[in-house]
This record gives structure tokens, sequence and C-alpha cells, in this order.
């Protein structure tokens, strides 16, 4: 199994190597996407990429970006082609939030074993990956 990507990460801190880690919300089953970096030789949370607004309507592929360094942020998803940046807002108190339909292909090039639990999930989704085929049972073989 190959080593999972390292992506390019500027903020206004200075320059990161991200991992992502890709999972689901237990609230509402939106679509987590944390940033791990590398410290002291060990992976670990570095911030959120995403937040979890239950209360939003979304689509499967769609998640609303954490507010701290947004700009940031979306400028990452743009450099990466993570996915695109849709005009509607997220709302939570004072606070809106941009909301984004990832590539959940591109997704899965980046953490394979997140995207497989993110499936597990959403097995409406399943059928619709590409090279994903459904057998009929009702077909009779000749």
């Amino acid at each position: 199994m190959s080593e999972q990507p390292i992506l390019e990460y500027d903020w206004e801190m200075g320059h990161e190597e991200i991992k992502l880690e890709i999972s689901t919300y237990y609230m509402g089953g939106g679509l987590y996407i944390g940033m791990l970096a590398k410290e002291s030789g060990v992976w670990e949370s570095f911030s959120d990429l995403t937040v979890n607004l239950p209360f939003e309507r979304c689509k499967a592929n769609e998640a609303f970006i954490q507010d701290f360094c947004s700009e940031e942020k979306l400028e990452f998803i743009k450099r990466h082609k993570l996915g695109e940046i849709l005009p509607e807002r997220g709302h939570s108190g004072y606070r809106t939030y941009a909301k984004v339909a990832f590539d959940l292909n591109r997704l899965e090039k980046l953490d394979p074993k997140g995207m497989k639990r993110f499936y597990g999930e959403h097995p409406e989704l399943q059928e619709k990956k590409p090279g994903s085929k459904k057998k009929s049972r009702n077909r009779i073989e000749r």
C-alpha cells in the first residue's frame, strides 16, 4: 500500500505539509475532512477543514469550511483541486461558512481508508462510483 500523498498548505503562520483524514460527522452523517501535520515525527491533528452544520442542507459530497483561516483553506481546496466552491453559504450563530462540493474521487486518492469508511456510511454513493457496476439478479444466464 502506498503512502498517503502530502499536500502543501500556506497560511498566516507559515508553510505546512498536510495529509487529509476523511470521515463522517456522528450527528448528521456529513463529510468530515481533517488536516494532519507532522509534529516530532508523528502525524497529528492540525486543523479541521470542514465544520459540522447538521441543520443545513448538503449533498453527501458537500461540506462547509471551518471559519478559522477560511480564506487560506479555500485557496488550499482550489490549489489541490479538492472540489468546487459553491455560492451557497451556511449559517450558525453569527458565523457564515463557505460551502464546497468536494470531488470524492480526488479525496479517495488522498485518503483511501477514510473514503472506504465514508462510503460505508453512504452506500448510495457506491453505485455512482465510476467502475462500480450493479449486477442484475433477474437476468437469466444461458
